[in-house]
């Protein structure tokens, strides 16, 4: 993209934000705020390359279904945070390799309402609508030539992938643990749950610059918290005005630095749906968590390489196949 048109992305994902922050405030449904709707359009329309291997129609399906795949576990799974959780993450991970994508934001879209407790159907809605405005864009801006289509190829559901979701799944539900039973779910908010699976993931560039991963996670953290006290709370802006200004300014930052890490985007967005007494804690547990994940993602990257190597290397061999029919 050229810079002008750069700015594109931003406009669009700061209008989402604007969109559901607004909506939420008049109806009084913090559901609507879906804050993984900011780093689907990171992923999608503002990084160079798109950051998942999916389709359009699947990206649609997969975020959908794990919406309802979330609250699904909330009405009908009677138990507490801690063994919903990891039900949760079993469950969507299954879909995700089922939907034969690696589109890991799908986790945030189950886990989400599975934290908050979520009954309202207002909150499958706001997926819907905020994802099929992003791929309505992103249908706009290949036509017209702002972005290369992208060739999805499938994802097989290989014995070393299945291994590698598994030890993932393991690893996360057990992290989550403790800080669910004390009550402090924070320290493990959806958006660090997928930046762990993102970091074990095959050929993650986070891996390669955890450094710069973890100051743009505190940077989102702290300008969500920053500009709904400072815009919001002081100066009696509106909460959508204080949403944009928070997403125009991770965006920039995401531009600057050339480190298009989505879940920087929903971690900004967070701090507008959780109660206000927790907001000036929030950056230094979430960032705390981050850090907890990121050490753990490198600890357990020896157990888990095997199935690393083995699930890129079987998925490239099919890529290449893939590629000459």
């Amino acid at each position: 993209m050229t810079d002008k048109k750069k700015f594109i992305p931003i406009l669009i994902t700061s209008a989402l934000s604007v969109l559901m922050v607004a909506v939420s405030r008049i109806t009084g449904e913090t559901d609507i705020i879906f804050p993984e709707a900011a780093a689907v359009a990171i992923g999608v329309l503002a990084a160079p390359v798109r950051s998942w291997n999916t389709s359009k129609l699947r990206l649609m399906l997969t975020i959908t279904a794990a919406a309802l795949l979330g609250m699904a576990v909330v009405r009908f799974v009677p138990f507490p945070l801690y063994i919903k959780i990891p039900i949760g993450l079993a469950a969507v991970t299954i879909l995700i390799t089922l939907s034969q994508t690696n589109f890991l934001p799908a986790i945030s879209a189950c886990i989400l309402p599975i934290m908050n407790g979520t009954h309202s159907a207002a909150y499958p809605l706001s997926v819907v609508t905020v994802t099929g405005i992003t791929l309505l864009t992103l249908h706009i801006f290949e036509e017209t030539g702002m972005r290369n289509k992208y060739r999805y190829v499938p994802i097989e559901p290989t014995r070393p992938l299945i291994r590698l979701r598994l030890a993932q799944v393991i690893i996360a539900s057990i992290v989550c643990f403790i800080p669910l039973a004390l009550e402090r779910p924070f320290f493990i908010a959806p958006p660090l749950i997928v930046a762990f699976f993102e970091m074990t993931a095959p050929s993650s560039p986070v891996k390669k610059d955890m450094t710069t991963a973890t100051v743009m996670m505190a940077l989102s953290a702290f300008l969500g918290v920053s500009c709904r006290i400072l815009l919001g709370e002081i100066a009696g802006l509106p909460m959508a005005a204080a949403a944009a200004v928070t997403t125009c300014a991770i965006m920039f930052a995401i531009e600057i630095t050339g480190f298009y890490f989505p879940p920087c985007g929903s971690v900004g967005l967070l701090p507008y749906i959780i109660p206000q007494h927790t907001l000036v804690r929030f950056p230094f547990i979430v960032t705390t968590g981050f850090l907890i994940f990121a050490a753990i993602s490198l600890v357990s990257s020896n157990h888990v390489k095997h199935e690393m190597e083995e699930a890129e290397k079987e998925n490239s061999e099919h890529t290449e196949a893939y590629n000459h029919i």
